[in-house]
């Protein structure tokens, strides 16, 4: 049986637990106003986590691990659209010889994380938990265990909810931007760039587009503070993220 709702009614933590400890399978669609998540259960473990970001995909997080690259990517694409069979790009790396199997498992823990980290910081979403008899030949899922990684996303939420309040706001700088300088800046510098041209005006809008976390943001805010791209103030009422 199936069940939905909002996530305001009932937190993800909860949902993981309930799905978890009674060895649920199916799929679990989260959908927040950044994104759209979905994380396959294969009796109560996380078996794969698929994400519209392009950037909480497994094939980039391998490329920004330094396991694989651009063109291994691209290869595989080209062999799983060929193939209807090869339902897991990473299992098609794995087939390839690209990556072993202990890489991928940490790159989906890696996104799982980063995902949940993303939806915990955002306000509002919704849930709907699909049953399905979920099959995978594959014991690479059976070490996947869901409690470490949901304590650690709730952590790092929780830090950066506490430091870096709806107030803190960020814009584009003045100054027009030097063609020069921005072939300069690296993935991260890039991603927070854009999320503020696409009309993120805060922090915690910009932490809720990219996914990334509270320290690494603040250093990558930084940089482009410092090469004149972006402002950064913090308005003297601090207010904590709504419920």
């Amino acid at each position: 049986m199936g069940f939905y709702g909002d996530l305001a009614d009932l937190p993800l933590a909860d949902i993981l637990h309930v799905l978890s400890s009674h060895g649920k399978s199916g799929r679990l669609t989260l959908s927040i106003p950044t994104d759209e998540i979905t994380l396959v259960f294969y009796r109560g473990r996380v078996a794969s986590v698929t994400s519209g970001d392009v950037n909480l995909r497994i094939g980039r997080l391998l490329v920004d691990q330094g396991y694989i690259t651009e063109d291994d990517v691209e290869q595989a694409l080209a062999l799983q659209a060929v193939d209807p069979q090869r339902t897991r790009f990473g299992d098609v790396l794995v087939e390839l010889g690209l990556v072993t199997r202990q890489q991928i498992l940490k790159a989906v823990a890696a996104q799982f994380e980063a995902s949940l980290f993303r939806i915990l910081i955002q306000p509002g979403g919704t849930f709907v938990f699909t049953p399905d008899e979920v099959e995978w030949d594959t014991p690479l899922v059976e070490e996947i265990r869901i409690e470490p990684i949901v304590l650690n996303a709730v952590r790092m939420a929780d830090e950066w909810l506490a430091t870096h309040a709806m107030r803190d706001v960020v814009a584009l700088a003045d100054a027009p931007f030097v063609p020069e300088t921005l072939d300069q800046l690296d993935r991260a510098e890039r991603e927070v760039l854009l999320a503020v041209l696409n009309g993120a005006t805060t922090l915690y809008e910009v932490a809720a587009k990219t996914g990334r976390g509270a320290d690494h943001l603040d250093e990558v805010v930084d940089r482009l503070v410092a090469r004149g791209l972006l402002t950064r103030a913090t308005t003297p009422e601090r207010s904590a993220a709504p419920d």
